[in-house]
């Protein structure tokens, strides 16, 4: 889906542009018909309003490079994304007026780190990978950051050493510092969705937000425990030390519950918190043998 379309009130009066998105005032209507009036003159003479793409697309690239997102590149050449795209494929042809635009736009200062157009893109691909795993589904996350779903699955899976635009990673960053601490359920997401993203996380090994420093994501030294091959007791062991860690920060039993996305009883959190809380992790065995009755029930 694309962009909103530029609204009439970012033209002045007396801009074509302007009376094509309904105002009709005198100073428009003027505009427009000096518009149609030097077009017929350059036909006549060999000439047109419109030109092929090159430029404008070498231009966008350039402050692509520069660390310019498409969102600014957009905004301050006042066109819109379809006209962002149509001209970065090379499609057809576009009004000379609209290459002056995006031709006058020059690259921000931009506080990014590092130089060039690329930059690793380790930190971006842990980041989205922890999102899935928190239950954000491919198809919310490209549509928060301006681009596909399959863009976002690609990341998701890249291994090896694999590089991102400055744009791209600083767009990621960005992401993942608005929804780390939010459900994915309350955010737009169906429940069955997030569940199901929540589940094919797991079962590639991606470690959950509340597993990371953000100090880890771009570490290539670092390497996520998560990523191996869980058993059964691993998966225990990692699920105890998050709980801990949002005991840690203050938060109840059930607020904990909440932040699991419910993967877990309360009876369970209540018991690490408890285990955490006095020192001592309650031994299951020792409770059976204490309880006779119990075990005899049991046998």
């Amino acid at each position: 889906m694309g962009r909103p379309a530029i609204p009439a009130e970012a033209f002045e009066h007396g801009d074509p542009r302007r009376y094509r998105r309904g105002c009709k005032c005198r100073q428009c209507i003027n505009g427009v018909s000096a518009e149609i009036r030097q077009g017929r003159f350059l036909r006549a003479t060999g000439r047109g309003r419109e030109t092929t793409p090159e430029r404008a697309a070498r231009h966008i690239t350039r402050l692509r490079d520069a660390g310019m997102p498409d969102k600014e590149i957009m905004a301050d050449a006042l066109i819109s994304q379809d006209v962002l795209y149509r001209i970065v494929r090379l499609e057809g042809t576009i009004r000379r007026s609209t290459e002056l635009r995006v031709l006058a736009v020059k690259p921000r200062d931009t506080e990014l780190p590092g130089s060039g157009s690329h930059i690793t893109g380790l930190g971006s691909v842990r980041r989205l990978r922890a999102l899935a795993a928190d239950g954000w589904t491919a198809t919310e996350l490209g549509r928060r950051c301006g681009k596909h779903k399959q863009f976002i699955v690609y990341l998701q899976n890249q291994t090896g050493d694999v590089t991102v635009r400055r744009w791209v990673a600083a767009y990621v960053t960005a992401l993942y510092g608005e929804l780390a601490n939010l459900k994915p359920e309350e955010n737009g997401v169906p429940a069955h969705f997030a569940k199901r993203t929540r589940a094919r996380a797991a079962a590639k090994g991606w470690a959950r937000a509340a597993y990371w420093d953000d100090s880890d994501f771009d570490n290539p030294a670092f390497t996520p425990v998560t990523e191996i091959d869980f058993k059964r007791n691993d998966v225990a062991a990692l699920r105890r030390e998050e709980i801990i860690h949002f005991a840690w920060h203050g938060d109840t039993p059930e607020q904990i519950l909440a932040r699991l996305n419910d993967e877990v009883s309360i009876s369970t959190v209540r018991q690490i918190v408890q285990d955490w809380r006095t020192g001592e992790k309650r031994q299951r065995k020792a409770a059976t043998t204490s309880e006779p009755a119990d075990a005899g029930l049991a046998a």
